[in-house]
């Protein structure tokens, strides 16, 4: 007797679902998230997901601050307490990020496989160069202050320092490290950059009357810092004060 009884409530429960005001009503409820999902706009994000310094950025012009909540950037205005956003389109982590010296632009850097180096139009907040050259994360970028150039550097594993003239979408200049990055600065003056990590400081030199000449990517040279009783320390931020470190008329300018 139940067993018949069971057989019954499961054709009800069939014949209800074929009918066409259940279809109906699915129907409407598919469009309704397809109406919400088009007119949802994120606000607000609360948390942050910095690991270091790369992680944090301040255009000096407008102090406006970005840093990264998963696969967003946050722009926050301090003065006005309001944020802005700039979604990631591929969704993978924002590991590292850097304002151009104008504060036009943000190039950020990500984390997982073949992850890209991205330019993003500050105002517009909408992506303008996508440079893919390092395979396992980007561990810091920063722009040249002439803006010219981007240094992306990879993690661990990938152990790439890459020179972009990133308008062209070229590597000008690459060479590999033997240490974990975890910073990089330009001197002021262009003339070299610092990269800094576990006993790691080196300083790297571009010609740039060679690079723009050769349409091909050329080694970068670097120099050791000379550390002595440092040598065994962790370096997690580098910034390079104002004077120049040597005259060299092919600065990276």
């Amino acid at each position: 007797m139940m067993a018949v009884e069971g057989s019954t409530i499961t054709s009800r429960i069939k014949n209800l679902l074929r009918s066409p005001s259940i279809k109906l009503r699915r129907s409407k409820a598919g469009n309704r998230r397809e109406d919400l999902s088009s007119k949802v706009t994120l606000e607000k994000v609360l948390g942050i997901t910095v690991s270091g310094g790369r992680g944090l950025a301040c255009d000096p012009r407008s102090g406006l601050v970005a840093y990264p909540a998963g696969c967003v950037v946050v722009l926050f205005n301090p003065r006005k307490h309001k944020q802005h956003h700039i979604l990631n389109s591929s969704r993978k982590t924002i590991t590292a990020l850097a304002f151009s010296p104008d504060g036009k632009y943000l190039v950020t850097g990500e984390s997982g496989h073949m992850p890209a180096v991205r330019v993003w139009d500050v105002a517009e907040r909408s992506q303008v160069a996508e440079l893919q050259e390092h395979k396992y994360g980007v561990a810091c970028v920063a722009f040249s202050p002439s803006a010219k150039y981007i240094v992306s550097v990879g993690y661990q594993h990938d152990m790439i320092v890459n020179v972009w003239a990133w308008k062209k979408n070229i590597v000008v200049a690459s060479n590999k490290v033997s240490s974990r990055v975890t910073a990089v600065s330009f001197s002021e003056d262009c003339s070299y950059f610092v990269t800094a990590g576990n006993r790691h400081i080196k300083f790297w030199y571009l010609d740039d009357s060679k690079t723009s000449k050769v349409n091909a990517t050329v080694p970068l040279l670097g120099r050791s810092g000379l550390l002595g009783e440092l040598r065994n320390n962790l370096f997690t931020d580098v910034a390079c004060g104002r004077g120049m470190l040597l005259q060299d008329s092919n600065a990276l300018c």
